[in-house]
């Protein structure tokens, strides 16, 4: 398992979607890696925020057409 590969598979890791072989590779990764140890701290601290951060009303249909008009005329803006 390198860097690159625990990246990859980051989110399943945290959600719990990943095979008991993939789980392994990483956790032994993890043991000799401090900057993937990091990493996945960080991932799941901010997981943990934004799930405490409060819900909020959708934008109004108005604004959110300006809105993405505006971040679609950015260089390399698309409006999903």
């Amino acid at each position: 398992m390198t860097c690159e590969e625990l990246v990859d598979l980051l989110v399943d890791y945290v959600d719990g979607g990943l095979s008991a072989e993939q789980v392994g590779a990483i956790k032994q990764h993890l043991c000799g890696c401090r900057p993937c140890v990091a990493t996945v701290e960080l991932y799941q601290v901010t997981i943990k925020v934004t799930r405490a951060l409060p819900k909020v009303e959708p934008l109004p249909p108005a604004f959110e057409a300006r809105l993405r008009a505006v971040l679609a005329a950015q260089p390399g803006g698309e409006a999903s």
